[in-house]
């Protein structure tokens, strides 16, 4: 059964055909700079690895783009649409409502619609590709598989913030946590590469990408995260501040500025990039830093500060940890990072093996000495493949 998954971002399309249940992946590719006539198409179908340049001016263009490179008679690895037996679409907010994934109904779109208000940068452009699958593929059934859905079995005391109950109930405040699909799919693996069943494993997952976020699970079930009530909170990432006191917020519209120009501020002006003032990829700051740059410096250390203060609460959270996997784009390709971040864990008795960790860049590794209490792990990310079973599962 072919299942393709598609994950619409603001600016960007991506997608993977998978042959289940072999998990083959028959084809992939992403469409970036939806928007601009000068929109970039990168794929690999089997062994052709093709890239276009052309004007991509909305998702639903995107998709359709998407269906054509598959089906292509140069490119394409499928003859006929008729193979894609069904969709599935990551969904980054399912607020209270979905806390699994479900198949697609017109009562479920109507239902993440009304979510939009809980992640406007995000659930309308997911919208999009399910919207776009419709009327290209009419009744291939799609699902939706929520970012929020593995934390909610999250205990009462780590969901809510201080603030009055009413206010819960008013306006849905609550810290959903993010990343969800990511996180699940780091513990499975870890689980997977110490041969023990996720039920009984004790983790603290760390997904450092674009953006970034930091999950302390026991026993199978994750009991705390770092993203809240959007994903600005928490970590610092590439562009968003993470945790600031909210005296911020107010102090800066005293001042007079708009809500517009406080958003933009935290959502993209600050993080790596604002601190640094270079760039918001940590492979340029990283070059930066290793130049002498003061500001490229501070970036760094203040990112990898962040995440040891986070995994050393989470440790004593969970009473010990069997395990650490960094997963995401800077996770899993920057040994510099990780041996940064887990110098400071020594007091944990985190060990790492330097020449596993120098080897271990875009791939599954355990990475740890032999000597260190707490197993150290990096595991590519991966949404895509748990989407493909969610989608499969979901189908009987």
């Amino acid at each position: 059964m072919k299942i393709l998954v598609i994950n619409c971002r603001i600016y960007s399309a991506e997608y993977e055909l998978i042959d289940m249940p072999s998990e083959e992946v028959l084809g992939r590719g992403k469409i970036e700079k939806i928007g601009l006539k000068t929109s970039s198409i990168t794929f690999r179908h089997g062994r052709k690895k093709e890239k276009f340049i052309e004007p991509i001016m909305e998702h639903a263009g995107a998709v359709h783009r998407i269906i054509e490179l598959l089906t292509d008679a140069e490119f394409g690895v499928i003859k006929d649409t008729k193979e894609i037996k069904a969709v599935g679409h990551r969904i980054v907010h399912g607020g209270n409502k979905f806390y699994e994934s479900v198949i697609v109904t017109d009562k479920v779109l109507e239902d993440i619609t009304k979510l939009i208000s809980l992640a406007p940068l995000h659930n309308p452009y997911n919208l999009s590709g399910i919207e776009a699958i419709k009327n290209l593929l009419p009744g291939v059934k799609q699902a939706a598989v929520f970012g929020t859905a593995f934390f909610r079995k999250m205990p009462e005391h780590a969901h809510y913030y201080a603030l009055p109950r009413r206010l819960i109930y008013q306006y849905d405040i609550k810290r959903y946590g993010f990343h969800g699909i990511s996180h699940q799919h780091c513990l499975e693996q870890t689980a997977a590469l110490m041969k023990k069943p996720s039920a009984k494993l004790t983790m603290i997952s760390c997904h450092l990408g674009w953006g970034a976020s930091i999950t302390a699970i026991k026993n199978g079930v994750p009991v705390d995260t770092s993203m809240g009530f959007s994903p600005v909170g928490g970590l610092m990432m590439a562009t968003r501040c993470g945790n600031i006191d909210p005296g911020v917020i107010v102090h800066l519209m005293r001042k007079g500025w708009t809500l517009n120009e406080v958003n933009t501020c935290l959502n993209r002006e600050s993080g790596l990039l604002g601190v640094s003032g270079i760039s918001d990829d940590m492979r340029e700051v990283l070059e930066a830093a290793e130049k002498g740059d003061k500001n490229a410096v501070e970036a760094v250390d203040m990112f990898c500060y962040l995440i040891v203060k986070y995994i050393g609460a989470y440790h004593t959270v969970l009473g010990g940890a069997d395990a650490i996997s960094f997963t995401a784009g800077i996770g899993v390709n920057s040994p510099v990072i990780r041996n940064k971040i887990c110098e400071s864990l020594k007091v944990l008795g985190v060990k790492l093996d330097a020449a596993k960790n120098k080897k271990a860049v875009g791939q599954a590794a355990k990475i740890s000495s032999a000597k260190s209490k707490i197993a150290v792990f990096t595991i590519p990310r991966n949404e895509v493949l748990l989407i493909a079973r969610e989608t499969a599962r979901l189908l009987g």
